[in-house]
């Protein structure tokens, strides 16, 4: 199970990807149902919507590449979506997973480094 903190600790970035650690918990405890992809996605939207707007009006160095890695994890989602017609232990499995490898790679990574340079911003 992946580490979470209070989202009350947090700056904005990270109070949204606790929105993403739920999402997984509801995938990992079978709460959830073929409505999680729905879900999934408004998230992915509106998260990588948000912070890609932050990412131009601070002139962020890396935002190109931190854009594609937003736009493979849309790609890798609907791929999953597609290929499975049912909510079933395999798809649970997978796309658990998959938002672990996620958020490994992406959030602790990629996101870390931008939250840095949001914090040292004059403009944040």
């Amino acid at each position: 199970m992946v580490s979470r903190r209070k989202t009350s600790d947090l700056i904005w970035q990270e109070a949204q990807h606790q929105q993403l650690f739920d999402l997984i918990d509801q995938i990992e405890t079978c709460a959830g149902d073929g409505r999680v992809f729905a879900r999934l996605q408004q998230y992915a939207e509106n998260h990588f919507a948000l912070e890609e707007t932050y990412m131009e009006i601070l002139d962020y160095p890396d935002r190109v590449a931190h854009i594609e890695a937003h736009n493979k994890f849309r790609v890798e989602l609907d791929q999953m979506v597609a290929s499975h017609r049912d909510f079933d232990d395999t798809l649970r499995a997978s796309l658990s997973l998959f938002l672990s490898e996620w958020l490994t790679r992406h959030i602790y990574g990629v996101d870390k480094k931008f939250e840095a340079f949001v914090l040292a911003s004059k403009a944040k």
